[in-house]
């Protein structure tokens, strides 16, 4: 008997059970939260209209790019001097989270001044660089219809096209599925709204 207790001690403190048992451990909040049960569906707030505009190619990208495929728009312009660069960056900085089928577009608020020369540069000087970022343009009366009337986000201009610090707009982030239908809005600024954006892209297949 003493003999077993032995090797069974042996067995234990072998180096290559504790790994075992420490990946176990590792994996064990992971496991739990895919077994946890799904929430309630998600709102179905709005469908986003039909648009053709450029992006930063210089390529023309519509709706119907996205088709099947959940994606999240932002609203920015280059010429911001704080909030566009911070929105553009925590988009980043959360994009490996969304999941690998997860679009992100990014619509000018200042198409008119944002050629698509302009909106690579700013991509690549805030680490939005990659497949499946879409950075657009287009004819400012058709963005300005997109924004407000499709999305529902605000978007002003009350210094009139030449004064550009004078925009107001929007800084929630916009969950659209597949089928182009809006899921969610999310304030960029709070941790706890990327949180639920990071569940809610996982609740639509992202």
């Amino acid at each position: 008997m003493h003999e077993e207790s032995s090797r069974a001690l042996r067995a234990l403190s072998h180096p290559a059970l504790w790994t075992l048992l420490l990946a176990a451990i590792v994996a064990f909040p992971s496991v739990r939260a895919r077994m946890r049960p799904p929430g309630p569906p998600l709102p179905v707030l709005g469908t986003v209209p039909g648009f053709r505009f450029m992006d930063q190619d210089g390529s023309p990208f519509s709706r119907a790019d996205l088709a099947g495929k959940p994606w999240v728009a932002d609203f920015i312009f280059t010429r911001c001097p704080s909030v566009c660069p911070r929105l553009t960056r925590t988009l980043a900085e959360l994009r490996p989270r969304l999941g690998g089928r997860v679009e992100l577009v990014s619509f000018s608020v200042d198409p008119e001044f944002d050629t698509p020369r302009r909106l690579r540069r700013f991509a690549e000087a805030h680490g939005a660089e990659g497949k499946g970022w879409h950075f657009l343009t287009g004819p400012s009366m058709e963005v300005q219809q997109a924004v407000t009337d499709g999305f529902k986000v605000t978007l002003e201009r009350p210094g009139g096209e030449d004064d550009f610090l004078s925009i107001v707009h929007g800084v929630h982030l916009v969950l659209v599925d597949g089928q182009g239908r809006i899921r969610g809005y999310y304030d960029s600024t709070d941790p706890d709204a990327l949180e639920r954006l990071v569940r809610d892209v996982r609740q639509i297949g992202g």
